[in-house]
């Protein structure tokens, strides 16, 4: 019997984004979208079946994956839902799906307008050793999906990097990211967050300049979202076939909790998307932020530091965290042709999925473990870390053209696919087993795609050996 079945899910939101954090999460007493869960059926189950049986409706829908948004009758509350649907084979399982309160973190809004020269000249520029980085990759050939508010698209910047993506607050293709007159915070200020997406959009430009940026509008234009909205909204980028996913967004409901967000993030690592999520601004004794804090280094946790090599005081911390990156005084692209300051690890994030972005455009091995694991272990040491936070900031402060470095040093073996750095027949059993299981480590040809022409060239790539 599937353990997730009979236990309902209280998801958190992916929440209120904070244009000053840049990081969404969820306070303990949001309260559910009164009236809504989110259902995965098994294969082959029809939904329409499904809300025969209980009254439910479909709201909206991840087909491909057998998820729904569903409405629950008038008045039928999420407990009676459970004792209702109590031994139905054709529910894997159900969880709520919650609105976020008010953003938090100690971090300040978008401020300090900026010129095109300040945007490139930088203090990152060199603190991230990018120039010399560019020497080695400037990203081509790879697509960025960032997942966020949207990018402005006439930006003098970007406008020829952007490629199509989807918005899912509006249901319609146009991306822009632009005022919508919303106040969903509820606070009286609308479209708090108008920029958040383009601004990382630009960071991510600066260190990948030659990778293609597809805005992806999972929050809208005062920094709000649901759980079943990036989900859906990762889905979208894993179907379009992107190499790096941007979440600078998080919630802090418990990882049990956030099984729609978890399962969309390991279907993006087993097709070997790199996801960078941004670890939060909540201090360093904050509650964990998902999907940053997924164990199994599902994604690359990103914590911020300054521009001294020392942690910030905002940051979230914990064993979950990667590398950090420059989280103070970033300048990024901004709506209407502008560029501004922003504070907070959304923009560390950034940096990181630029970085992936270089990294995936060299070589063969671009597994989002070997594309962490070349970061965390050429990053820089802090300076003047406490020692309580030895464990608890991974491998320090991110390197750009170090972690290329690294990645170009490791020589390619990509038939040793139990990567013991050795070519045995156990090899073939772990071919198998990923092939099996939709990993893309089983693409031996590179095409991204899994078919048996991927058998033949793992046979090449064992006899050819490792370099």
């Amino acid at each position: 019997m599937n353990t997730r079945k009979r236990r309902s899910r209280s998801i958190l939101t992916a929440a209120a984004l904070v244009a000053a954090t840049g990081i969404v999460h969820a306070d303990p007493d949001d309260e559910p979208i009164s009236g809504q869960i989110i259902a995965e059926l098994v294969v082959g189950a029809s939904v329409d079946d499904f809300n025969d049986r209980y009254g439910t409706s479909t709201l909206d829908a991840i087909a491909s994956r057998n998820i729904y948004l569903l409405s629950l009758p008038m008045g039928m509350t999420r407990d009676e839902f459970e004792l209702l649907t109590m031994g139905d084979l054709e529910l894997d399982h159900f969880e709520l799906n919650f609105s976020a309160t008010d953003p938090g973190g100690d971090t300040r809004s978008f401020y300090g307008g900026r010129s095109t020269n300040d945007y490139r000249g930088q203090a990152a520029a060199s603190a991230l050793n990018l120039p010399a980085a560019h020497s080695i990759s400037t990203g081509s050939g790879v697509t960025v999906a960032v997942i966020d508010t949207g990018v402005d698209a006439d930006h003098p910047e970007l406008v020829d990097r952007l490629v199509p993506g989807w918005n899912f607050v509006t249901e319609a293709s146009d991306t822009d990211d632009v005022a919508r007159g919303t106040d969903t915070s509820g606070n009286g200020i609308p479209d708090e967050f108008v920029g958040h997406g383009t601004m990382i959009a630009g960071m991510i430009h600066l260190v990948a300049p030659d990778a293609k940026i597809m805005p992806i509008v999972a929050l809208d234009s005062d920094g709000r979202t649901t759980s079943f909205t990036v989900a859906k909204a990762i889905y979208f980028a894993i179907d379009k076939r992107v190499e790096v996913i941007n979440l600078s967004l998080g919630t802090s409901a418990p990882d049990e909790d956030v099984l729609v967000l978890r399962d969309a993030v390991d279907e993006a690592r087993r097709h070997w998307i790199t996801v960078s999520a941004s670890a939060g601004n909540l201090g360093h004794s904050g509650n964990d932020q998902y999907p940053s804090a997924f164990q199994e280094n599902r994604s690359i946790a990103v914590a911020a530091s300054d521009w001294q090599d020392r942690i910030t005081d905002f940051t979230n911390v914990g064993d979950h965290v990667v590398v950090a990156a420059p989280g103070v005084e970033a300048i990024g692209t901004y709506v209407d042709g502008t560029y501004q300051i922003g504070e907070g690890t959304s923009f560390s994030t950034a940096w990181v999925s630029g970085t992936a972005a270089l990294i995936n455009a060299v070589g063969w091995d671009h597994s989002p473990r070997k594309v962490a694991r070349h970061m965390e272990r050429s990053a820089r040491p802090f300076v003047d870390l406490p020692s309580n936070l030895n464990d608890q900031v991974g491998g320090g402060v991110l390197d750009v053209h170090g972690a290329l470095l690294e990645h170009t040093k490791e020589p390619p073996c990509p038939a040793d696919m139990n990567d013991d750095d050795a070519l045995t027949p156990t090899d073939f059993a772990a071919w198998m087993t990923e092939y099996q299981a939709g990993d893309f480590s089983a693409d031996q040809n590179r095409d991204r795609y899994l078919t048996p022409t991927d058998f033949t060239a793992w046979i090449r790539n064992y006899n050819e050996g490792c370099q």
